[in-house]
């Protein structure tokens, strides 16, 4: 489980991968927020319907472009989802849905905090 004193996102981890350009760190940081908006609203679907298919599309989803950003919490979180198809029990997946909402909603606070990309 993510740890709630870790940080949502290493910052200089991920401007390290941008070659240290905060412009295109912010450009995929909106790119992210847009698409782990579906994929959170779309994984919400999957766990209401016990679509494991769905669920572990759309935690692999959130793991991957969550990893990108260097934003360690919400991709741990996902990354349980993601298992739980392989378990075939699906009786963590509401537990394990509050602990990557909850991280995913400090994220996103975090990052709506940051400044838009320029144009």
């Amino acid at each position: 489980m993510p740890d709630d004193q870790e940080p949502v996102l290493n910052k200089e981890a991920a401007l390290e991968l941008c070659y240290d350009n905060e412009g295109l760190f912010l450009k995929i940081v909106q790119a992210y927020l847009e698409g782990a908006m579906e994929h959170s609203k779309h994984l919400l679907y999957a766990l209401e319907a016990d679509d494991t298919h769905q669920i572990e599309e759309r935690a692999h989803a959130l793991k991957w472009s969550s990893s990108k950003i260097c934003a360690g919490p919400v991709r741990e979180a996902a990354q349980l989802l993601e298992r739980v198809r392989r378990s075939k029990d699906l009786s963590e997946a509401p537990q394990l849905y509050k602990v990557f909402k909850k991280e995913f909603k400090r994220l996103f606070e975090h990052l709506n905090s940051l400044p838009p990309p320029s144009a």
